[in-house]
C-alpha cells in the first residue's frame, strides 16, 4: 500500500534537487542583493506554505492521488530553491554557504519525508473494530478520522475498521493529516473500483444535493458566543474533527455519525457553525 508514497517521495525528490541545482546554475552571483533577495522570498514562501496552505483538502481536487499529501507539499520546492540560492551568495566563505545550503536542502527532503517521519516519531495507536449504531467509535482521541472513514465505508456498503484505515490514512499519535485521510479513503475506493469527490460547497448546496452519506472536516472556530459547544458538548475551540452525514431527518436535521459520542442528530445552526464546506463523497 506504500508503493503510492515513495512513487510520490521518488518524484518530488527529483523535483525539487532540479530547482535547487537551476537556482544555483542561474543565482546572481555578482548582485548580492539579488540574491539574497530571492532567497529571503524563497525562505518566506515555505513557512507561509507549511502555516496557511500545507496539507489543505482543496489540494487533492487539483492533484487527485492517493499521495497528494507529498505531491502538493510545495514547502520542499521552496527549501530546495532557497538551498540553491544560499549556494550562491557573493562575500560569503564556503564552509558558511555549505552548512545553509546542506540545512536548507535537509529541510527540503524532511518536507518531503514528513508523513512517513511523523509516524516514526509520534507512532500511532492499534485502532480497533468497535460500532455503536452503524458508528465506529473512536479507540483513541487521535484517530476520530479513521473512525469516521470506516463509519462512512459501512454507509456504502464496504465493511472496513478503524484499525484498517489508521494506517492508509497516515495517522500517529498526535492524529491524522486532512490528505492522509483523503489518501485511505482513495486506496479503499478504489479497491472497490469506486472514485473520490472532493466537495467544498455550501450547506445550502449539500442540502439541496441530498447526495449521502459525506465525510465532513468539522471544527469549532474561536470566538463562537454559543458556549454550549465547548462547555457541554466538549468541542476544543481550533481542533479539527471528521463525522459522517447519512442524510435528513423529516423535520430537516441531519444524521450525523461521530466517532466520539455515536449517532446524533444536528440541527442546520450545528452545521453552520461546525462545518466550513469540506468533505468526501464517493461515486
Amino acid at each position: 500500500m506504500a508503493t503510492d508514497l515513495w512513487t510520490a517521495i521518488a518524484v518530488m525528490t527529483t523535483i525539487s534537487l532540479a530547482f535547487g541545482l537551476v537556482a544555483g546554475g542561474y543565482a546572481y552571483s555578482n548582485k548580492g542583493q539579488r540574491t539574497i533577495l530571492t532567497l529571503t522570498l524563497a525562505v518566506l514562501g515555505m513557512v507561509y506554505f507549511l502555516f496557511y496552505a500545507s496539507g489543505q483538502l482543496f489540494w487533492a481536487r487539483m492533484v487527485p492521488a492517493s499521495a497528494a499529501i507529498i505531491y502538493t507539499n510545495f514547502a520542499a520546492i521552496f527549501a530546495a530553491l532557497a538551498a540553491g540560492w544560499a549556494w550562491r551568495l557573493p562575500n560569503t566563505p564556503k564552509w558558511r554557504r555549505a552548512i545553509l545550503t546542506s540545512l536548507l536542502a535537509a529541510g527540503s527532503l524532511a518536507a518531503i519525508l514528513w508523513p512517513l517521519l511523523s509516524i516514526a516519531v509520534r507512532p500511532p495507536p492499534n485502532g480497533g473494530d468497535d460500532w455503536e449504531n452503524g458508528v465506529a467509535m473512536q479507540t483513541s482521541w487521535a484517530t476520530c478520522s479513521p473512525a469516521a472513514a470506516a463509519t462512512f465505508f459501512r454507509a456504502e456498503g464496504i465493511e472496513v475498521t478503524e484499525s484498517q484505515m489508521i494506517p492508509l490514512c497516515l495517522s500517529d499519535s498526535s492524529g491524522t493529516p486532512t490528505l492522509g485521510l483523503y489518501r485511505g479513503i482513495k486506496l479503499i475506493a478504489q479497491q472497490h473500483d469506486r472514485e473520490v469527490e472532493v466537495i467544498n460547497e455550501t450547506l445550502d448546496e449539500m442540502l439541496t444535493k441530498n447526495d449521502w452519506p459525506v465525510i465532513m472536516m468539522v471544527e469549532l472556530p474561536y470566538g463562537v458566543e454559543d458556549r454550549r459547544y465547548a462547555d457541554h458538548w466538549g468541542w476544543i475551540p481550533g481542533m479539527g474533527h471528521s463525522v459522517v452525514a447519512f442524510g435528513r431527518t423529516r423535520d430537516g436535521r441531519v444524521v450525523i455519525g461521530d466517532p466520539s459520542v455515536g449517532l446524533e442528530v444536528w440541527s442546520e445552526e450545528d452545521l453552520k457553525v461546525l462545518w466550513h464546506g469540506s468533505g468526501i463523497r464517493i461515486k
